[in-house]
């Protein structure tokens, strides 16, 4: 005879990492949701508080060696090498500058593989590889470190910044639904990979300053198909980057493209990447268009319900504050101010850094301020242009 499956209840903070979690109940209510796994981190735990897990119902185990029929938790027990201090949480202060080398190593990268791709070379699987996990060792480190780094754009470099942005974005988002390191991180390399194929799309049409006509759109449509060849050529034939790659312009009422599939063909790795993808895309210079505010693009997925998984929205909203870290702020003293760290208890009172005096008209001594405990509140999001102010350069020099 099989031994009866022993489960205990715990209360969420007393869930430890190793334990394996049958059930997980909301909100000290009796709504119970299935959601099994090993916990195999911290965050983990974290990011099950933040969704308002109370409690978790666990399995008894004396074997150690079981594995977790799935993994929408976690994969297994972490290893001595995952809790050194690559993955060790930091502070923000600690962490934002090697955030910075990464971002900019990242984004180097993209540019060379893209340059690569147009010249029918190699796309380097080791290095890109090696730049997804470093991504998401940052954003378990901190999650805001290297998050705030994607409020910085430029029409001229958008190309590669939409593909490190969406790959920060999507590794942040991924773990912020409780998805373990390793299915965060093959995803994150998808969302580096994810428009590859434009690389093939003659120049004259990514540059083109007005509207393209249907047949140069034709043209970039195509851009999934080359992607996926690329790809295939040079190894990345995972399940999750061919997802990611090929469908991400996928909606649920069909109207997407290459395919025009329909909801219940689509996978919910396919939604979050076609959220997360417009996002960027929406808050980014483009020649041919101005950024848009991130409330503005978040208002544009919230309004589409037909093409975007609303449940899966509400989770980014939930994830990405309504005011994104890297997002300036007008404050009701008159002074503006770069959203440092978020808070999801209370999402329009993040924590924020002081720079600039409208009255004065000048720059100030940087300074910290936390909103829940000051009298100052965020009356708007503001453009730098607006000020002529140098976002790139406030953020990279006033956050640490």
């Amino acid at each position: 005879m099989t031994e009866a499956v022993k489960l205990k209840t715990l209360s969420i903070t007393d869930l430890k990492i190793g334990m394996f979690v049958t059930t997980v109940i909301l909100n000290d209510s009796k709504n119970k949701v299935k959601n099994q796994g090993r916990v195999n981190s911290q965050r983990t735990i974290e990011s099950l508080i933040k969704q308002g897990v109370t409690q978790v119902i666990i399995k008894c185990e004396h074997d150690e060696n079981n594995e977790a029929p799935q993994a929408d938790i976690a994969e297994k027990k972490p290893t001595s090498a995952e809790l050194q201090s690559n993955t060790a949480s930091c502070s923000l202060e600690e962490e934002f500058a090697r955030s910075c080398q990464i971002y900019d190593n990242t984004t180097q990268c993209i540019q060379d593989l893209l340059n690569r791709a147009q010249n029918q070379q190699n796309l380097s699987p080791e290095a890109i590889s090696l730049l997804a996990g470093e991504i998401t060792n940052s954003v378990i480190r901190n999650e805001y470190a290297i998050t705030i780094l994607t409020r910085i754009r430029h029409h001229s470099t958008y190309q590669w910044e939409h593909a490190t942005n969406c790959a920060i974005l999507v590794c942040g988002f991924a773990l912020f639904l409780g998805l373990n390191k390793k299915t965060a991180q093959q995803m994150t390399l998808g969302a580096l990979l994810h428009d590859i194929g434009l690389a093939k799309v003659p120049k004259g049409i990514i540059d083109k300053p007005t509207k393209l006509t249907s047949n140069e759109m034709n043209v970039v449509k195509k851009h999934l198909l080359w992607g996926h060849q690329l790809c295939k050529r040079d190894g990345f034939t995972d399940p999750i980057i061919m997802d990611m790659l090929i469908n991400h312009h996928e909606r649920l009422d069909g109207s997407g493209y290459p395919r025009g599939m329909k909801q219940e063909k689509l996978s919910k790795l396919a939604r979050i990447t076609a959220i997360i993808d417009v996002y960027d895309a929406m808050t980014g210079d483009k020649t041919y268009k101005k950024s848009q505010q991130p409330i503005n693009a978040l208002r544009y997925l919230l309004s589409n319900k037909d093409k975007f998984d609303q449940n899966l929205v509400q989770q980014f909203i939930k994830y990405l504050g309504v005011h994104p870290v890297g997002s300036l702020v007008q404050l009701s003293d008159d002074k503006l101010a770069v959203i440092v760290e978020g808070n999801r208890s209370e999402p329009l009172k993040p924590k924020v850094k002081i720079f600039y005096s409208l009255k004065l008209q000048q720059y100030v001594k940087a300074k910290d301020c936390d909103l829940t405990t000051s009298l100052e509140t965020i009356i708007a999001s503001v453009r730098a242009e607006d000020f002529n102010i140098n976002s790139a350069k406030v953020i990279r020099d006033t956050v640490i």
